[in-house]
């Protein structure tokens, strides 16, 4: 069959994207490389589309996330105009997600959130309170379910079952085993099996407390990672995810009262889940097959003797053929390092085929109804609290050497160093002056107690994960257990309390309510508790803890964030105020396009009133007969020829002379964040507020009461001024005819090329003029 060669890069984008969102078969895929593009086909979906979103409505959360060795302060900005979650640090964009492109989002522990994404490294995020990871959840789970039910409305159809909310397979109470730090008990959930999720919600909720931190329990089967096993116990079985194992049992009921009840009860709920899990494990299958076969179709089409438009799959964000470019974009996003990538070996394998198959040949192994014998040791929600943990190594004496923090840098490669720079480096040979560096880098050492050492006779009431890893914090922990206490009341580390590092440690080790429950009933002496549980007995007798950590750590970044922005936003300001009173560049706006129009005209084309900015960066692309000749510098000469002074409109410009790397988009983000911050600070404050002023949490709260203060004055002018490059930026969308959701970044980078693309054919048209 002889196919369509002028298969244009716009009609690939928009091949590869349908059937990636599993809107079309391969084999229509296929079909469609012979019509042509339609304005209907590029549209982003139908009007139906997110029909439970709101239109409008932006949230902005702040967030710690995991990058390399360490966390670094994030805003998540869940932006539902443009359809977007973006990453944001310091005002900057750094990642941008289209929602159809959210995977799955799973609860860790604490306030950790791993949110998985097509084609793209899991993003493991900790917000910073309990109610804001409980809405960031939320939102997500509503994408996600969106995604679902939206990308697949034929499978619904063809089966005539429901669609979204209301095609429920199975339902009933089940429970779920529940662990803490120290404690592990089963509470009852109503359980509801839809074809895409597994959904459970609490009953017989106690506390206010512990209803306000309930995290929406949803299990989502669309990423293909998801499966079930029956467990050894009887009557329970364990849905296992990407991130998380979840243990669930069948309660004896009005309607199961035996045995068999539950057993047969039990295989009803594994066979519902598993036909669920399958279903959407070979369509991750097909999806990939479907993927690579496109792309190899497209490559024969347009590309037959070279590798499929790396620029098209770039804008897509799709993988390309090289597995460098893969490893390097890995690297780049600075992937963490699996500490326990043994929880994520856990699903079950999917066997890879070919990207050559036919769809029909898709081969899926059995599920193995039976848990691997490892698994139990690795239930995050099931781990029972051991008594011995393995040891830890030892340290090495630093026989008196001052230690210092560790600069983790990224090291260059061995066999790149003999042709760089680095080759004939004299570093060695430079003479540092130490003692500043000591002064300001050194870590004090601790005196490392032999109690520290896990003894094989000691019991210890911590899980076994919990009490190693909380046993190694310790390690360097330089706080004696007595003096805990007193630390968790000093607001600023210049007065003696805990260092930022310390206190962001310690919020992944405070207690729950069941935690703090069982260590009160431990009727023996804290001395003969081994040290990890003295620790925590020890903050258990800590009042309102979880709110103390966070209030003193989002006091102390408060401020930090303030002088970060308020230079950012002032420059954003400067630049709006330059580019609205600048004269000379709507001149020369003005000389492009009647070029344009001239050019236009006699190729057949209607004149313009006007053009987007975003054609500034098109001067340089179109060319003359000679090909070193552009629009550009014809523009150029015509601006010089005519009146030389509009050649100087740079200088009316000049914050535009480096790209900008943050928006305004996001630096109202950032200000936003403050002012949410603010609010919970207040909230959180009053929790302290005693009617004995001589009492410790008076004069806690008195503290934070004077730092409010201060800070409401500095969020002030910040929001000010936040309002002022707003409204300076409208103007400017206003001025130049530019869409309402048009971001800066991308706009003050098409102004920043273009002045630097001006000065650069101003200077050799110049050059050339001397040499003639």
């Amino acid at each position: 069959m002889i196919r369509n060669k002028d298969l244009t890069a716009e009609k690939q984008a928009w091949l590869l994207n349908a059937v990636r969102a599993r809107k079309l078969t391969l084999g229509r895929g296929i079909e469609e490389t012979d019509k042509p593009l339609t304005r209907m086909d590029v549209s982003t979906g139908n009007s139906s589309s997110m029909h439970q979103i709101p239109e409008n409505a932006q949230y902005n959360f702040s967030v710690y996330k995991y990058n390399r060795y360490r966390w670094q302060k994030r805003v998540l900005m869940i932006e539902y105009n443009s359809r977007i979650l973006c990453n944001i640090e310091k005002g900057i964009i750094k990642k941008q997600f289209p929602f159809k492109c959210i995977k799955s989002c799973e609860h860790i522990e604490g306030q950790k959130i791993s949110i998985s994404f097509l084609e793209h490294h899991d993003y493991e995020l900790e917000a910073t309170s309990a109610e804001d990871r409980v809405k960031i959840i939320q939102l997500l789970n509503q994408i996600i379910k969106n995604n679902i039910y939206e990308s697949y409305p034929r499978q619904e159809s063809a089966n005539n079952t429901p669609q979204g909310e209301t095609g429920i397979i199975k339902e009933g109470q089940l429970e779920l085993q529940k662990g803490g730090l120290a404690s592990v008990k089963w509470n009852r959930y109503s359980v509801q099996l839809r074809k895409g999720e597994l959904s459970f919600q609490r009953l017989n909720l106690g506390e206010v407390s512990e209803q306000l931190n309930l995290t929406p329990n949803v299990i989502y089967f669309s990423d293909g990672n998801a499966s079930v096993h029956k467990d050894v116990a009887s009557g329970s079985f364990t849905v296992i995810t990407k991130k998380n194992c979840y243990l669930f049992r069948i309660p004896f009921t009005d309607q199961i009262r035996s045995t068999e009840d539950v057993t047969r009860c039990q295989n009803d709920w594994i066979d519902a889940i598993d036909k669920c899990c399958l279903h959407w494990k070979r369509l991750s299958q097909a999806q990939l097959v479907a993927e690579n076969n496109l792309i190899e179709v497209i490559q024969d089409i347009s590309f037959p003797k070279e590798p499929a438009d790396q620029t098209v799959l770039k804008q897509l964000d799709l993988p390309t053929n090289s597995s460098q470019e893969e490893k390097k974009e890995q690297k780049e996003d600075g992937r963490k390092e699996a500490e326990d990538d043994e929880g994520n070996k856990l699903a079950s394998p999917i066997t890879k085929v070919a990207s050559g198959s036919p769809l029909e040949t898709i081969v899926l192994p059995p599920v193995t109804q039976s848990l691997p014998a490892a698994t139990p040791s690795l239930l995050s929600l099931s781990a029972s609290p051991a008594s011995v943990p393995p040891p830890l190594p030892k340290k090495k004496s630093t026989g008196g050497i001052k230690k210092t923090k560790a600069f983790h840098w990224d090291v260059i490669a061995p066999d790149k160093i003999p042709k760089s720079i680095w080759g004939q480096s004299n570093a060695a040979k430079i003479q540092l002056y130490c003692p500043k560096l000591l002064e300001q880098f050194s870590v004090q050492e601790v005196q490392v107690h032999s109690a520290n050492d896990f003894s094989t006779h000691q019991q210890i009431l911590l899980n076994q994960k919990v009490a190693h890893n909380f046993n190694i914090f310790l390690k360097s922990f330089p706080v004696k257990v007595t003096e805990l206490r007193g630390k968790f009341l000093i607001i600023q580390e210049e007065n003696g309390g805990l260092t930022n590092e310390q206190i962001a440690s310690l919020r992944r080790y405070v207690p729950t309510a069941d935690d703090v429950e069982k260590y009160k009933m431990y009727k023996g002496s804290p001395a003969d508790l081994h040290i990890v549980d003295q620790y925590m007995m020890e903050m258990c007798n800590v009042s309102c803890l979880s709110h103390r950590l966070d209030l003193i750590l989002s006091i102390r970044e408060f401020p930090e964030t303030i002088d970060d922005l308020l230079p950012l936003i002032m420059q954003k300001i400067r630049a709006c105020t330059q580019l609205l009173e600048s004269k000379l560049f709507v001149v020369v706006l003005e000389y492009l396009l009647a070029i344009g129009n001239f050019l236009n005209t006699h190729a057949g084309k209607k004149e313009a009133k006007g053009f987007c900015l975003s054609s500034l960066t098109k001067v340089v692309q179109l060319r003359g007969k000679d090909r070193k000749f552009t629009l550009l510098h014809a523009l150029v000469e015509q601006v010089i020829s005519q009146d030389p002074a509009l050649a100087k409109f740079p200088q009316e410009l000049t914050e535009f002379e480096d790209v900008p790397g943050d928006s305004i988009k996001g630096l109202i983000a950032e200000v936003d964040v403050l002012k949410n911050e603010l609010v919970k600070i207040r909230l959180h404050t009053k929790v302290f507020k005693s009617k004995n002023k001589m009492s410790p949490d008076a004069q806690f709260y008195k503290g934070l009461k004077d730092i409010i203060q201060k800070y409401e004055a500095k969020l002030s002018d910040l929001t000010k001024r936040c309002d002022e490059m707003k409204r300076l930026y409208n103007s400017i969308l206003v001025k130049f005819g530019e869409p309402q959701n048009r971001d800066s970044q991308e706009m003050f980078g098409w102004i920043s090329s273009f002045i630097k693309d001006f000065r650069r054919v101003v200077t050799e048209r110049r050059n050339s003029s001397k040499i003639m």
